[in-house]
């Protein structure tokens, strides 16, 4: 074992950028993933150059691969997306640093996982803790809210009729952007001095999703609304789009956690961990503007 980096599911949205600010900083880490030609598009900069030392191609599943790969690194980054194997994919990973006997191990977790959560996302990360726990590999606990990607899940409708559905209108959520995560795990893998116990980390304010849509109807000048409707139905519009049935539950448990204010205190670990502060909604509507504005083949001839 050495000092390298190591980044497990290296393809993700959250780990590739992770990849590029490191490399960016002259310590290129290397990366772990399943689909070595997704690897060729995502793991690379502005110039095409691979934001990777190393790279290891394999299932997480593949205990060879991942042993091999965990045995040079003296610190790893598991960010595995949410899907039915989750659990068992994030266990093999702490499986092969408890078995190479990986220096530290940075999981991003989500803030405030507990086995009576009424959210599944919250549910499965508890299991997954409690396992890295007691498998006494060091660790550190990267736990977001939600992130402001979600207020995008009604994007189409957004764009096409300024409207946006859920179940629930009333409650707040210190929704975080995404992009503040990756700078926290970045300093966390590059600092030993930020490593340990939880990093809980939360955007600046505590939103609705009524006032999601108020800062949509100001950053865009349309006036774009948040209509609330049952459980029930939005059960079914979701399924009739053809969602599987563990992705409507997690979405539907994401506004459950809305529902009961669960992420509803704000902190400012952000900004303590990074030195910037938290980035603010408008912010993010700002970078993010062309997934919620109508293209020009949208818009009816005149």
């Amino acid at each position: 074992m050495d000092d390298r980096t190591l980044i497990v599911a290296a393809n993700g949205r959250v780990a590739s950028r992770v990849a590029a600010k490191l490399s960016a900083t002259g310590e290129a880490p290397d990366v772990l993933v399943r689909d070595a030609a997704k690897a060729q598009r995502v793991l690379v900069d502005e110039r095409g150059r691979p934001t990777y030392g190393d790279l290891f191609v394999g299932e997480l599943a593949n205990d060879e691969t991942m042993r091999r790969a965990m045995s040079r690194s003296a610190i790893a980054f598991l960010a595995v997306g949410s899907s039915p194997a989750q659990v068992d994919l994030e266990k093999r990973v702490i499986d092969a640093a408890q078995e190479t006997s990986l220096g530290h191990l940075v999981k991003l977790s989500a803030a405030l996982a507990a086995h009576d959560a009424v959210s599944s996302v919250l549910r499965v990360h508890a299991e997954i803790e409690d396992y890295l726990v007691k498998s006494q590999v060091p660790h550190t606990l990267v736990s977001p809210t939600s992130f402001m990607e979600l207020v995008f899940i009604d994007a189409a409708s957004i764009r096409e009729s300024n409207r946006w559905v859920g179940t629930a209108r009333d409650g707040v959520n210190a929704l975080i952007d995404s992009e503040d995560v990756v700078d926290v795990v970045v300093r966390v893998l590059r600092d030993p001095s930020k490593r340990g116990g939880t990093h809980l980390l939360t955007g600046p304010e505590a939103l609705s999703w009524a006032d999601v849509a108020s800062a949509m109807s100001s950053i865009t000048g349309r006036t774009i609304t948040y209509d609330e409707i049952s459980t029930s139905a939005r059960r079914d519009q979701l399924k009739s789009a053809g969602l599987a049935e563990w992705r409507v539950d997690l979405l539907l448990g994401i506004d459950e956690l809305n529902r009961h204010s669960v992420y509803g205190i704000p902190n400012d670990r952000v900004r303590q961990l990074t030195g910037h502060p938290a980035r603010r909604i408008e912010d993010f509507l700002r970078r993010h503007q062309a997934v919620i504005t109508p293209s020009l083949r949208d818009e009816p001839a005149g």
